[in-house]
């Protein structure tokens, strides 16, 4: 081969070589257009860690996240986690925070949960008032008083009232989160608390010493306020009808809560009918007057006690020289003699029916 077409050809393989080189670090270049990414290795749960357990290394495992995506205060070091304890659920995947654990040594920390202007109120229940162990921490209750009659502290009739309304759950016992699975063991708990201010935990320590509290839970979207009143075993036992619920208002039905409202109406009316019925009449009373002619009757209207009519008795002879009475008039038979006026008879009665003391 010539010595030009060997000079030619190698300089066409430079150019290839230099060219290919080019294309391929313009590729890598747009594959990577900010360079290689940087990340720093942070410890995430492996599992669902729950308040209070101990925090052992096989829960965790150790994983590269981007340097600019890792969260304040994630732990990065095996030594930082040394005997230490959630204070709150730690959820699969989620980063070990140093804020979401507790001082090395520490067991609990519930009090710092307590919110600025608001007390704890722990108050002691058995299954009947804690609603047989339904109720977990961040529930909402209404809190029912229940007074029996004493007279030592002026309670003149046993009566129920609700004192407090949708106030949340804090604690039950000792627990004051729910676990992160949703496994909590539903057992009977001895006490709730609940979360105050402090004008409700003082009205609630004496309800405490008055009668007995009863725990009612409501949905925890429910914020409106009930009218509630007082009642009394004669307010129970008053009317005689029993209130009654529809399966529309236990869904939420608008209509449904239309429906009960209409029917609590109707009830009332009713009601207000029965009692604003007139009273039966009374019947008029008879009262025999003795005069100089005879024995006769008279009714008197039992409201004012005036006389409405007469009424002679069967005709009763009058004695010698005195006339008979008719069974019907009252005037006596054979003579136009004017018997008293009914009307008037009370002006010369010898008996003050009036009620007057004149």
């Amino acid at each position: 081969m010539r010595p030009k077409s060997l000079i030619l050809l190698a300089l066409a393989l430079g150019c290839g070589l230099v060219a290919s080189i080019g294309i391929s670090q313009v590729m890598d270049r747009d594959s990577t257009p900010q360079g290689k990414l940087e990340t720093v290795p942070i410890y995430v749960a492996l599992n669902n860690i729950n308040l209070g357990d101990p925090i052992d290394m096989k829960m965790l495992r150790l994983e590269d996240w981007p340097k600019d995506k890792v969260p304040r205060g994630a732990i990065s070091k095996p030594e930082d986690l040394e005997g230490r304890r959630p204070r709150t659920a730690i959820i699969e995947g989620e980063p070990i925070l140093e804020g979401k654990l507790l001082a090395q040594g520490e067991v609990s920390d519930p009090i710092r949960h307590i919110q600025k202007g608001m007390r704890l109120k722990t108050i002691a229940v058995d299954a009947e008032k804690s609603v047989a162990g339904l109720l977990g921490p961040g529930d909402r209750v209404d809190v029912q008083l229940f007074v029996r009659k004493d007279q030592k502290t002026g309670v003149n009739t046993a009566k129920s009232k609700v004192i407090l309304q949708n106030i949340r759950v804090f604690a039950v016992d000792q627990t004051v989160q729910r676990s992160a699975d949703g496994s909590d063991d539903k057992a009977i708990a001895k006490t709730v608390s609940l979360m105050l201010t402090p004008e409700q935990a003082s009205k609630l320590s004496l309800a405490e010493q008055i009668g007995e509290l009863s725990l009612i839970p409501r949905n925890p979207d429910d914020e409106e306020t009930a009218d509630t009143s007082e009642y009394t075993v004669d307010d129970l036992l008053a009317d005689g009808t029993a209130d009654k619920n529809s399966r529309k208002k236990e869904q939420g039905d608008e209509d449904g809560k239309k429906a009960n409202e209409d029917d609590a109406k109707s009830t009332g009316s009713l009601l207000d009918a029965i009692q604003n019925t007139a009273q039966p009449v009374k019947e008029p009373f008879r009262m025999e007057i003795v005069e100089a002619q005879g024995v006769r009757e008279v009714l008197f209207d039992s409201e004012t006690g005036r006389p409405i009519n007469t009424a002679a008795s069967a005709s009763t002879p009058a004695g010698p020289g005195l006339p008979t009475l008719s069974p019907t008039t009252g005037k006596p038979h054979g003579n136009d003699a004017a018997t008293p006026d009914p009307s008037n008879i009370l002006d010369n009665f010898p008996i003050d029916l009036s009620g007057s003391n004149n």
